[in-house]
């Protein structure tokens, strides 16, 4: 299979494209099974946009809905360029395929602190188990697209386990020293 070029930067924006649609689907899935749409991003506008910590959540503003979808998707770019950037240097180099792992799960894991840190700052107005269920969602379909786009990372994985690319340097014989 010849070599396919692929680009940071255009890669990184679908795969970003991708992770914020999944969440956004996700977030309009759940206010819609709820009865209040756009509840989420009226909710995350506020927060974030606004520095609201009690939010309204009996009317929706179309301000705070528009300026979090503007930040929503502009992370999710940043993160996807991210993402694509340490995946394109892990399929030239192994070494970096760990790198791309601890890139997902401290992303995720920041997002989770960042969302329960907000869930107690609003008096439980912030949703934060459908903030954290759209995190592992988005990532998960940004880390699903840039696998089945990269073919010689999957195989390497195949071939030499994660954490297997360096050899361990010899233990020294004797034992630790008292």
């Amino acid at each position: 299979m010849p070599h396919q070029q692929h680009s940071n930067f255009r890669e990184g924006l679908v795969a970003g494209l991708i992770g914020g649609l999944v969440v956004a689907a996700w977030y309009l899935a759940v206010d819609m099974g709820r009865g209040e749409m756009l509840y989420t991003p009226n909710v995350l506008g506020q927060v974030f946009m606004q520095g609201d910590s009690i939010p309204s959540t009996r009317t929706i503003t179309s301000g705070a809905v528009i300026q979090y979808s503007i930040l929503h998707f502009g992370w999710f770019f940043l993160f996807g360029v991210g993402l694509t950037a340490l995946t394109h240097l892990a399929t030239r180099n192994p070494t970096f395929r760990m790198g791309v792992w601890l890139f997902l799960v401290i992303g995720s894991v920041f997002w989770f602190g960042i969302s329960f840190m907000l869930y107690t700052l609003t008096d439980q107005r912030f949703p934060w188990v459908t903030a954290l269920i759209g995190t592992l969602l988005g990532v998960g379909s940004m880390g699903f697209y840039l696998w089945r786009a990269h073919p010689t990372l999957r195989g390497s994985m195949r071939h030499l386990p994660l954490g297997a690319e360096v050899k361990s340097p010899p233990h020294p014989p004797g034992g630790p020293q008292a």
